[in-house]
């Protein structure tokens, strides 16, 4: 019973101090336009990716969060999609869930260079069942949970917001045909900003605003030989909050792919919070223009909450058709021979 009251008292102490801190998904570049609207689109084509994300399994109550997106191109200089995301947090079934339009144009394309702006809109919904929750009143160490709560729930448990952010992003391409070992390099960099309307998102204070996000993010890809090698890492700043995730990923030609990944930064009141992360996937080209991405993350949790969260849990799946416009009917016209032509895992 101390246990199970240790878990509880820590995950209030998180729901209190977090103040309404985004989820995060361990295989963000799988899920870049959740972070970054000037990634919608960003490589030629129809893409349609999931996130689905387990924490802290042995903690009481559900930390699962979902993400769904689907983008591409309208023309070739104007992206747009769609995300629907969902977030179940802790015992009170503190649900959020909304649907996100994400647009993108592209000002600057040659054959190396492209770069991309972006916009997102939100319509955001964030739902808790009192009748679910637990309080510290309630509790005596020895016996647990026996008193009544002096807790007065307030006479609504639902909010909407909208939800505004913004973002740039760069892609560099290079193909060096005359070497033969030394084939191809693709870089990403993006800088984004969500809540920029700092929408009101709370059930207790009307002053209490959800803090404005700040996003940096870097991925680069080399094809050497038969290995395909990406580093990547994301940073994300809001309120007092900061998250870093960096790490590495080899890729053979068959498609299989493993990484290594760290994150750290996370503070609550001064106490870190770190993981380690490993990643393991596949890639299926085909002779087509369809390919398929599955990946699998686990998080390895080395903060004090190691011994009761058992970690956490992602899977991701990305399907791409390559060369497609949204408005073929409408642009009939091929994009010129000098134009950026790259889609995802240089392949």
């Amino acid at each position: 019973m101390r246990r199970k009251l240790i878990i509880i008292i820590y995950t209030l102490l998180c729901a209190v101090y977090s103040h309404a801190q985004d989820p995060n998904f361990t295989l963000f570049y799988n899920n870049p336009s959740y972070y970054n609207p000037a990634m919608t689109a960003i490589n030629n084509g129809l893409t349609f990716r999931t996130n689905d994300r387990i924490q802290w399994r042995k903690i009481p109550g559900r930390f699962n969060t979902f993400s769904a997106t689907f983008e591409g191109k309208l023309v070739s200089t104007l992206g747009t999609g769609i995300n629907l995301f969902s977030d179940v947090a802790g015992e009170g079934l503190l649900r959020t869930t909304g649907v996100t339009i994400l647009n993108s144009y592209c000002p600057i394309q040659t054959a190396n260079h492209k770069f991309q702006v972006g916009l997102s809109a939100g319509l955001m919904n964030r739902y808790i069942d009192w009748s679910k929750l637990s309080f510290s009143d309630q509790y005596d160490e020895v016996l647990g949970k026996i008193y009544p709560t002096n807790f007065v729930a307030p006479n609504y448990n639902s909010t909407n917001h909208l939800d505004v952010g913004t973002g740039a992003a760069y892609q560099f391409y290079y193909d060096k045909k005359t070497t033969k070992q030394f084939k191809k390099i693709l870089v990403n960099l993006g800088v984004a900003m969500q809540h920029l309307n700092q929408p009101k998102d709370a059930f207790f204070a009307d002053k209490k605003y959800y803090p404005i996000k700040t996003v940096i993010h870097a991925r680069s890809q080399i094809l050497f030989g038969v290995l395909l090698y990406s580093i990547a890492g994301i940073y994300e700043t809001q309120n007092k909050f900061s998250t870093r995730t960096l790490g590495f990923s080899m890729q053979h030609k068959s498609g299989v792919n493993v990484g290594l990944w760290s994150r750290s930064g996370n503070t609550i009141n001064n106490q870190r919070l770190e993981s380690l992360i490993t990643s393991i996937g596949v890639f299926v080209p085909t002779q087509s223009i369809y390919k398929v991405k599955f990946n699998y993350s686990a998080d390895f949790t080395i903060s004090p909450l190691r011994i009761y969260s058992f970690g956490s849990h992602e899977i991701s799946v990305v399907f791409m058709i390559s060369d497609k416009y949204l408005l073929n009917g409408l642009y009939a016209k091929k994009q010129r021979k000098d134009m950026f032509k790259c889609s995802d895992d240089l392949k």
